[in-house]
């Protein structure tokens, strides 16, 4: 079976796995996508008769890595998952992760009785939200301390966009300057610079697939939050996305209230929630 058969079945599963228990799973396509000689993603699966009847992905960020996973309805309560689970032990350990993060969205009933029986510590919480079609006035779409302006990363800011993420994500420059590293491999995601008055004050990285584009590592510099800056990048790129038709997505953590605030101002809808979990054990 060819990669793209085992994809293709995964996707399946997980929209089976999602109308049955009306969730939505996690699984970080643009990171199972990337080719297998690029980056810190892998996953493990579980056929029966030829069917795919569990999966679980695991996702290295630096040092940190992200477990999600799911199991076919009708094929729960047998133990899949825990063999899964027990088979990733070898990736986890020669990877040398130093935080390993078990996610799973809050309504899942099925995974919350799974995490119960790991040694786990609640992490945090984040909100998936999605554009809800509010018509923004053109007019706010500029910062009224200066001109803002979204414009494609040069590869000679790769520094500039490492501080912007160490700063607005408190993670170490060796993490940051890695996952810069992997996602210029991947060559899957539009690395998108912030200038305000010509320089460059944030930065956020695109991604879509099938008409819906996901914001991710938006940021804009400390010491400029407050002006204005985020806002008008935010609704610039929403309004790029309606001339494309594109559906707008993002997460958001619930410990982030400023920029909850933000997003909903600007006409995004809590979707879903999902929980991490770090594995203490």
């Amino acid at each position: 079976m060819t990669t793209t058969d085992t994809l293709k079945n995964i996707e399946e599963l997980q929209e089976r796995c999602e109308q049955y228990d009306g969730i939505s799973l996690k699984l970080n396509w643009e990171m199972l996508r990337q080719p297998s000689s690029v980056g810190d993603t892998e996953w493990l699966v579980t056929y029966e008769d030829d069917l795919l009847v569990g999966f679980l992905g695991l996702y290295g960020f630096g040092s940190d890595m992200e477990v999600c996973g799911m199991v076919r309805p009708g094929y729960r309560r047998r133990g899949i998952f825990t063999s899964l689970w027990n088979r990733a032990q070898t990736i986890i350990k020669r990877n040398n992760v130093t935080t390993l993060l078990l996610n799973a969205p809050a309504a899942s009933s099925s995974g919350a009785a799974f995490l119960q029986t790991l040694p786990l510590q609640f992490n945090h919480a984040e909100y998936q939200m999605k554009w809800g079609g509010n018509t923004v006035a053109s007019s706010e779409a500029s910062s009224a301390t200066g001109t803002v302006i979204l414009r494609p990363a040069r590869e000679d800011e790769a520094p500039i966009l490492v501080e912007l993420d160490c700063g607005g994500f408190d993670i170490k420059t060796e993490d940051a300057a890695e996952l810069y590293d992997l996602q210029k491999q991947e060559g899957l995601q539009e690395h998108i610079m912030i200038e305000m008055d010509g320089q460059p004050v944030g930065k956020m990285r695109l991604w879509t697939e099938d008409n819906e584009t996901w914001i991710y590592g938006f940021t804009v510099s400390k010491k400029l939050r407050g002006l204005g800056i985020g806002r008008s990048a935010l609704l610039q790129t929403i309004e790029r996305e309606r001339k494309n038709y594109n559906g707008v997505n993002l997460e958001v953590a619930l410990d982030n209230p400023n920029a909850l605030k933000l997003y909903e101002s600007c006409g995004f809808v809590i979707q879903n929630k999902q929980d991490y979990y770090r594995y203490i054990g």
